[in-house]
């Protein structure tokens, strides 16, 4: 029986940090994250009893409990000290609901470092109850929406969608998050490109130093640039501007060449920049993405390492804040390292502008009152990790140093009715530029930091002209977000939180809602549909607003300010003024609508995109077309759409070269059923691998799919040939009129005679269960992953469902292969074709 206080944190790397600073009167122990939660595969929560919990012990936590009971009966006390935020909260309050042992306590570590742990040791608290209610709030509002809306979404457009590879489904974050894209995402679509002209002069002052001006001004009319466009008409926003045409910037060049060139004005003002405040969860995962390339959920893992290694404070927060100690060990760092003329007198202080229970935290800072140096974290640890922490470092100290002074420059020169100008600038005193300046989401923007030193100028003075040059310029629809970009609007949205971020980034990207390419958040048909559906039937869920006021009032919850039930009442019943979800849920759903993106207003003969079961097309009257796998929402313009429904499929076959045997085409084709390489105009023709990209397909792939069935040899006893294939099912092997899928790593294409011997060997063992995990919460019938003929599946014994590559059998959970069962049994019986019978 344990004669030490157990201390329990929720990851084992951390508990071995903590046990270091710590004397053998206590015993560290980690819970690994959460150790209850709302039963897998059921609701959990009664919606006729005040939304009452069934909270249940994880499977994988029932010897924690066991042995944490046992230590209880005879420990001093128990320490909980989980995360310092409200799932850690509610881990703690799990903790004690199940243990006997009337000496609980409560602690938080801000920093894993001896002065943090030892210091949190000292400020002994209780469970913040309303932490608690509020992350209880939380979760009762999300299963509520993941559970009931994500089954609408199956029995609605994933019955209807073949081309679904993973289960659908809605969130409160998720949703509004996934609705930001597509709105800018239509917003690409309507966006009207324009083109305009511009000119830049080479001017040569009377001492010979050359410099460069743009065109500002004709007939005292501003020259218009990009942002002066509407981005749906093309047209100028406002009156008083000149949309330069290419001819007039040619007359122009003409006219004006000869000068003469006088510098009618120099404006220069000195201008201050402040320093960036330190590091919240969403700035360090904006400048991340930015300066390292890191997603999201990069990030997020290695700060989480270097918290448990005690080298940064907890990086779960949105304050900007930063204690005592870590603005002096900023100013001891400034003045030793930098001199004094880079310390301000006084300390910065920064406020942010949240105000939810986590702004008690500090900012994202490397850990203790005396800050390990960069080269310490490089010869301790990974290269991700340094490299973050350096990031951390530069931006925590940069925040405590001297503003930065600069001169500013701006030269106007005169030429008959045009005015040309020329910035430039100088850097007085870096101050903090020395050591770190924010990245901008635009490559192209100036840096603060960049100077351009004009010649030196008087008023009045003449100067020559060694060209003039016309700039052609279009203007660009509105960027795709980064999740950079997506993290820093949603924060000004005031949607998710810091330690929801990455998850509901990482979420819309595995649901296959939005693809990352190369660093663009892209959002596929599929998410439109699902979109579409939400916003007519379920609107508050997709609105911005309605979600930020949720978050806003968890965090009242949070401070204790707000009562849960009458929330949560509402959110689920409604009011006089506004629908609940359970009404919401009533309503009959137009799938139809929710598929169609229309692209005219013509009602007589529309043009439509339209989601169907086989992936998205083109519409008009009955032609339709396939949407190329490359275009995506925003592609598609009425222009593009008309060029789709114009084009002969045929002329866009690309050829992969000749076949040496017949000397006919080998084409590469798309059809309603996915990619396929095909001989000349002959009925020979094989369907691409689903794991193969069509970037991959070259001329020897394609011979060899062509050349299917394979010859692999002879049965070593019965003598008869083994073939092996692509079929209906999948890849195969058949010897006479036996069959065996190939379920390995092996393809038709390289599946030696030995490992085909064995899998017809193996052919008729019955399927294999792999692993039990549990009872189906509406039938309780028991849910089996089976490894079967056509590869892994869960059964509940009456309905079997594969997995489809989708999921790992290894690891799928109870509540996936509840969905998969779920969807299995809406979609009813098969209906097999029967053959002809030939005659």
């Amino acid at each position: 029986m344990s004669q030490k206080s157990v201390i329990i944190v929720e990851s084992p790397s951390k508990a071995k940090t903590i046990s270091k600073y710590l004397d053998d009167q206590y015993e560290v122990v980690a819970s690994v994250g959460h150790v209850k939660d709302l039963p897998r595969g059921s609701l959990g929560v009664d919606v006729d009893n005040d939304f009452q919990m069934e909270l249940v012990i994880l499977d994988d936590k029932k010897d924690f409990f066991k042995n944490l009971t046992s230590q209880a009966k005879s420990a001093p006390e128990i320490i909980l000290a989980t995360d310092p935020d409200r799932e850690g909260e509610a881990i703690a309050a799990h903790i004690a609901s199940e243990v006997s042992n009337s000496k609980i306590s409560r602690v938080q570590f801000n920093e894993i470092t001896n002065f943090g742990v030892k210091n949190g040791m000292k400020h002994k608290v209780d469970i913040d109850k309303n932490l608690v209610e509020a992350q209880r709030t939380r979760r009762i509002i999300d299963r509520l929406v993941g559970y009931k809306i994500s089954k609408v979404l199956w029995i609605t457009l994933q019955k209807n969608m073949n081309f679904v590879k993973q289960s659908l489904s809605a969130g409160r974050v998720q949703s509004a998050a996934l609705k930001i894209i597509i709105d800018r995402e239509r917003r690409r679509a309507k966006f009207k490109k324009v083109t305009y002209f511009g000119l830049t002069a080479q001017l040569m002052t009377e001492k010979g130093d050359a410099f460069n001006a743009r065109l500002l001004n004709m007939d005292s009319k501003r020259i218009a640039k990009g942002q002066d466009f509407d981005q749906e008409s093309g047209e100028l926003k406002k009156d008083g501007l000149i949309a330069l045409s290419e001819s007039q910037a040619k007359a122009l060049v003409e006219e004006i060449n000869p000068g003469p060139w006088v510098v009618s004005k120099i404006d220069e003002k000195p201008k201050t920049s402040n320093p960036k405040p330190p590091f919240t969860t969403s700035t360090l995962q904006q400048e991340s993405a930015r300066k390292l390339k890191f997603n999201t959920r990069k990030t997020m893992s290695t700060a989480q390492r270097l918290y448990e290694a005690g080298l940064i404070t907890y990086m779960r927060t949105d304050s900007i804040n930063l204690s005592d100690e870590a603005i002096n060990a900023s100013r001891d760092i400034i003045s030793e390292d930098f001199g004094s003329d880079y310390l301000p007198d006084s300390p910065r202080k920064y406020k942010g502008k949240v105000k939810n229970a986590q702004e008690a935290h500090e900012a994202i800072r490397p850990a203790g009152r005396k800050f390990k140096t960069i080269k310490e974290i490089k010869d301790s640890m990974g290269l991700d990790e340094s490299n973050l922490y350096e990031l951390i470092w530069k931006r925590t100290i940069a925040s405590q140093m001297k503003s930065a002074k600069l001169k500013q420059t701006s030269i106007t020169i005169k030429n008959q009715n045009t005015e040309f100008r020329s910035s430039g600038q100088v850097i007085l005193f870096a101050g903090y530029m020395d050591v770190y300046i924010e990245s901008r989401d635009d490559p192209k923007a100036p840096n603060i930091n960049k100077e351009n030193v004009l010649p030196e100028l008087k008023e009045n003075e003449l100067l020559s002209c060694d060209g003039l040059s016309i700039d052609e310029s279009t203007t660009k629809p509105p960027a795709r977000f980064t999740e950079a970009s997506l993290v820093k609007e949603m924060e000004a949205d005031g949607i998710g939180r810091p330690s929801t971020y990455s998850s509901i980034i990482n979420k819309i990207q595995q649901k296959d809602y939005v693809r990352n390419n190369k660093g663009s958040l892209t959002p596929t048909f599929l998410a439109f549909a699902v979109t579409q559906l939400l916003e007519n039937h379920f609107n508050p869920l997709v609105d911005i607003k309605f979600t930020a006021e949720m978050e806003d009032a968890l965090d009242s919850i949070a401070r204790g300010e707000q009562n849960s039930l009458p929330f949560i009442k509402e959110f689920y019943f409604g009011s006089e003024s506004e629908a609940g979800l359970l009404k919401m849920l009533d309503e009959k759903i137009d799938i139809p609508k929710a598929c169609i993106i229309p692209l005219n207003g013509d009602s007589k003969d529309p043009v439509i995109a339209r989601v169907g079961n086989y992936g998205p097309y083109i519409q008009k009257g009955d032609v339709r077309r396939n949407i190329p796998d490359i275009l995506a929402p925003g592609d598609i313009t009425i222009e593009k759409a008309m060029e789709i429904l114009n084009s002969n499929p045929e002329k866009e076959d690309k050829e992969l070269g000749v076949d040496p045997d017949t000397r006919q085409n080998i084409l590469l084709k798309v059809g309603p059923y996915g990619p396929y390489v095909q001989l000349g105009d002959t009925k020979t023709r094989k369907s691409i691998p689903k794991n193969v990209e069509l970037e991959n397909i070259n001329i020897e792939y394609a011979l060899s799919l062509l050349s299917l069935p394979r010859n692999i040899g002879e049965h070593p006893e019965s003598k008869e040939p083994i073939f092996a294939d692509y079929g209906r099912y999948g890849p195969y092997i058949k010897m006479g009129k036996k069959n065996a899928s190939l379920r390995g790593p092996e393809t038709p294409l390289d599946i030696t005679l030995d490992k085909a011997v064995d899998l017809l060997a193996n052919r008729n063992k019955k399927s294999s269960t792999l692993r039990s995990l549990g009872s189906h919460p509406d039938s309780k019938e028991e849910l089996v992953v089976k490894d079967g003929r056509y590869g892994p599946y869960v059964s509940d014994g009456k309905i079997n469902a594969s997995l489809n590559n989708a999921f790992d059998p290894e690891s799928i959970t109870l509540e996936e292969a509840t969905e998969l069962i779920n969807e299995k049994r809406a979609k009813g019986p098969t209906k097999r074709k029967r053959r002809k019978k030939k005659k």
